[in-house]
């Protein structure tokens, strides 16, 4: 995954009837169809959160969807007859290059992932704090996708660095079976190396989000959003502490 590039929207398609934000399917100049949270609809913190971690996936072997920064030409939101456009204002978006023929991971499908895919997912959503990749027999909101050829595709952390997460919201993730595995010594520093790469690399990822998400009021900084970047930085230090991997 490069630097994010910035792509401008041609089509605004149609929006998602699915999940809270319900975000958008929009299409740049290029033909590429990408799905889009905006400002002024996800927030500031939102979009702060799926650049970060789509960074710090990619940065640790996560099949992460490729990502991008959209704008749009001036008139587009204001004319457009598509409800709920204005939630796309506010600055750059955050937009999310939907690959051909993927379609959203069954629950039949799981055993097909490979275990040590499936324990970092697990460990890196507890890391991030994203409690939102759950699935059961009976559906969920995995937030998984398999591409043609099979792979997995890791979308959507709109909902990471929740200070409200907790341990127990992990019993329902999608592959909370890894839990027992990830207690494993050998296993915890396969996977912590990896993890830790990523994080060396903060300095370059805080580099990539555009100070419009950063402040509040881009000329003041005392406006930084919260959690702040500093925040997240800390937060993601648990890593080497002990308690990090006595808690999984």
């Amino acid at each position: 995954m490069p630097h994010p590039r910035i792509v401008e929207a041609a089509e605004i398609s149609h929006r998602s009837s699915q999940g809270t934000l319900r975000p958008f399917f929009v299409r740049d100049t290029q033909g590429d169809m990408f799905v889009v949270k905006g400002v002024n609809g996800a927030g500031r913190k939102a979009l702060i959160a799926e650049l970060v971690c789509a960074e710090l996936g990619y940065r640790c072997g996560l099949p992460v969807a490729d990502y991008a920064l959209m704008t749009f030409p001036e008139g587009m939101l204001e004319f457009t007859t598509l409800e709920g456009a204005d939630e796309l204002a506010g600055g750059l978006a955050f937009a999310s290059r939907v690959a051909p023929y993927c379609r959203e991971l069954a629950y039949e499908q799981l055993e097909k992932v490979p275990t040590d895919l499936q324990q970092r997912v697990l460990l890196f959503d507890i890391w991030v704090s994203n409690e939102d990749r759950f699935l059961t027999d009976q559906g969920g909101n995995v937030n998984l996708l398999v591409d043609e050829d099979g792979g997995l595709v890791v979308i959507d952390h709109n909902l990471a660095f929740d200070p409200l997460s907790n341990m127990d919201s992990f019993d329902l993730h999608v592959f909370s079976s890894q839990r027992q595995a990830l207690r494993d010594l050998e296993v915890q520093a396969r996977h912590s190396e990896a993890l830790d790469t990523a994080l060396a690399a903060w300095d370059s990822i805080i580099g990539l989000v555009p100070e419009e998400w950063v402040y509040w009021d881009p000329d003041d900084p005392t406006t930084e959003v919260q959690p702040t970047l500093e925040d997240l930085h800390t937060w993601l230090q648990r890593l080497h502490e002990p308690t990090f991997w006595r808690d999984i």
